[in-house]
């Protein structure tokens, strides 16, 4: 399920009560201020109260800054290539309301948006902290996304989720997701795109921890390719699978190379495990241990190493599902 049944009610709603389109808006910087005003032309000196009330007031490829820390709203819909740049202020985003998106990027196929020293906050409610439904790229960096939990079923909860339906790409770094998700298909880090579409991700420095599935890739659609790279980065501390890669024969090929990561602690499950016939990962530099599984593979998955982990100490290594492969 791409997005739950308030979620859609919500963009809709949103899209009309902007009274922002490009061609209303006016900065090419922009402000937020916890002493903002709604109404204010969002200058740095008559900044706004909100995300919203500013991204109206912004130009596609503008830039919004905070003055000083604040709560700034939530369920943030951006429309538009934007960066919003608060690092080194503490900017708060909270939900709307249960089946919600703190963050929701519904851009043009062509846009890029950027999202940079936020801190997401779902209050342990059934919802989504950063959904990515469409756009050429969106980077996530220096962000905390947090207590986005989820009681399973159809509904796809957790901290970061792309459900692109064009092709595109996702990059997040120097990143915490934390606490989201409570079953299936609950995760920190959540890849299902919606469409037969190519999807790139990559993964820097993120640490997903006390999350359902720690970084999930679910190849949901028909057809398409999902490409992933993983590196310095760790998942730990999850309540299922820390790092995973599933899906069908009719689905999209996923690709994922994981480097110099940690995989670690994960209640149940495995460190990394590969599942579904078109699913390759490839593993090199990283660390598996303390999980109930190590590693494994899955309905025809593939799981190939470069010979240099570390797999021990869990209860089961797995050793043997790895396909060795050779460094070029």
């Amino acid at each position: 399920m791409r997005i739950v049944p308030v979620l859609a009610a919500l963009v809709a709603m949103l899209a009309l009560a902007l009274p922002g389109n490009s061609a209303q808006a006016q900065n090419a910087r922009s402000w937020v201020a916890s002493y903002g005003l709604a109404g204010n032309p969002c200058t740095r000196a008559s900044p706004c109260q909100t995300f919203n009330g500013a991204l109206a007031m912004t130009n596609p490829g503008g830039e919004i800054n905070c003055i000083d820390q604040g709560e700034f709203g939530g369920s943030f819909l951006i429309d538009r290539s934007v960066t919003v740049d608060c690092d080194g202020v503490q900017a708060r985003i909270g939900v709307a309301s249960p089946g919600a998106a703190a963050v929701i990027v519904e851009a043009g196929a062509s846009d890029i948006v950027t999202l940079r020293g936020l801190d997401i906050d779902g209050n342990n409610m059934s919802a989504i902290g950063i959904d990515f439904a469409q756009g050429a790229a969106l980077h996530v960096e220096k962000c905390v996304v947090r207590n986005f939990v989820g009681t399973g079923g159809s509904s796809e909860f957790g901290g970061i989720v792309d459900f692109g339906n064009v092709n595109s790409e996702l990059f997040v770094s120097d990143t915490v997701v934390t606490n989201n998700g409570t079953g299936t298909p609950g995760a920190g880090i959540l890849i299902a795109p919606a469409m037969n579409v190519i999807t790139k991700v990559t993964l820097s420095r993120v640490e997903a921890r006390g999350n359902f599935f720690g970084i999930k890739v679910a190849g949901n659609s028909s057809g398409g390719v999902i490409q992933m790279t993983i590196r310095d980065s760790v998942s730990s501390g999850n309540a299922s699978n820390g790092i995973v890669g599933t899906g069908t024969a009719g689905g999209p090929a996923i690709i994922m190379m994981i480097e110099r990561s940690i995989s670690s602690h994960n209640a149940a499950g495995f460190g990394v495990i590969a599942d579904g016939p078109k699913t390759t990962i490839r593993l090199g530099g990283s660390s598996i241990a303390g999980n109930p599984n190590g590693v494994g593979v899955s309905n025809g998955g593939v799981l190939q190493s470069y010979g240099t982990n570390q797999i021990n100490g869990n209860s089961n290594d797995g050793i043997a599902s790895l396909t060795p492969i050779g460094l070029h």
